[in-house]
């Protein structure tokens, strides 16, 4: 059962999310598992036929979870149990992605105690959002690049 979850987490995900997938799967691979002479179209060709029935090794079938974890918070869980694994749905889910294993210095968490920081802050989140955003992806990102630096120029 479980293992039939992981399958269809992975072919319920359409093209875009795919190629994620195997994006992060293959550097998961190379830099966590010293798989590093794998290629793209072994990893989709491996894949595909995991999907189709094949029963995976070990280190595969951890790495496939390391990505779930990767693309989601909570990814493999979802995964292993409800036999799917979305992108973040909202701002929110977002924001837990983005920042799940950063820590506040304890210099800025006792501003954190302050519900005005709070909502300046959130408004800061929304507000760069809004600012970069596209609907052409390779514009997002470059907006979000260039909006990163430009508020590193002070450093």
């Amino acid at each position: 059962m479980y293992i039939q979850n992981i399958r269809n987490s992975i072919s319920k995900f359409n093209d875009e999310e795919y190629e994620l997938f195997l994006k992060k799967l293959r550097n998961i691979l190379r830099f966590q598992y010293g798989k590093e002479s794998i290629k793209p179209s072994q990893l989709r060709q491996r894949v595909d036929e995991f999907i189709r029935g094949k029963e995976p090794n070990s280190d595969y079938l951890e790495a496939y979870m390391l990505t779930f974890d990767e693309i989601n918070n909570n990814g493999a869980i979802n995964a292993l149990l409800n036999g799917k694994v979305e992108s973040p749905q909202n701002l929110r889910e977002l924001l837990l992605y983005v920042t799940e294993n950063h820590i506040f210095s304890t210099r800025l968490s006792k501003h954190m105690e302050d519900e005005r920081n709070l909502l300046e802050i959130r408004k800061l989140f929304f507000g760069c959002l809004r600012h970069c955003y596209s609907d052409d992806k390779e514009q997002f990102f470059k907006n979000l690049y260039s909006f990163n630096h430009f508020l590193e120029i002070r450093k």
